[in-house]
């Protein structure tokens, strides 16, 4: 296991040398909370995307924050999860596993990834 875990600390810290530490955004839900996202992960949602890269939107990409007023908590950590879950398996070749969602939140989550375009 060691080895496993020393491999994929070499690959992180490659990754960084050759294309610096990695940017991160705030989501805060309509509740308060607040979730530190990979910038990497959080622009996969196309929504995310234009708001952190548009001058228009000028405090959003200054502070990478980004204020939900209708998007819980309960409800944004899931889309996080996934915006993560789409990162990882986005090129894969091998079997991407199942993307677990509880029956009763998958229409608050589908409605919030459809707002969000991910």
């Amino acid at each position: 296991m060691a080895h496993a875990n020393s491999d994929k600390l070499n690959k992180e810290t490659m990754n960084e040398i050759e294309h610096g530490p990695p940017e991160y955004v705030k989501l805060v839900s309509a509740d308060g909370f607040t979730f530190i996202v990979e910038k990497n992960a959080a622009v996969i949602s196309q929504t995310l995307k234009n708001m952190l890269s548009n001058p228009a939107q000028l405090i959003e990409s200054e502070q990478n924050e980004i204020y939900f007023r209708g998007i819980t908590a309960r409800i944004l950590e899931h889309v996080c999860r996934y915006m993560y879950y789409n990162a990882r398996y986005k090129d894969a070749s091998t079997e991407i596993p199942e993307f677990v969602l509880e029956p009763e939140l998958a229409y608050e989550v589908f409605m919030a990834a459809d707002f969000l375009k991910v």
